[in-house]
């Protein structure tokens, strides 16, 4: 049986902070290389949030 990350790290302030407005909470911290990382639990509603926030980004892109 294969086991899941049950967290996720993002390095990204501001896709973090984005994240955090759409109501997901998030653990702060420094890596092993000194830098500011933001960690969100990975489930269902965390994935859906970030497939919509970088499809709405990529949309904004192309324009």
């Amino acid at each position: 049986m294969k086991e899941s990350k049950k967290y996720t790290n993002i390095d990204n302030k501001y896709l973090a902070m984005a994240l955090s407005f759409l109501g997901l909470r998030f653990y702060k911290f420094t890596d092993d290389t000194g830098r500011l990382v933001y960690s969100f639990e990975k489930n269902d509603k965390f994935d859906l949030a970030l497939h919509k926030l970088l499809m709405l980004k990529k949309e904004f892109k192309a324009n």
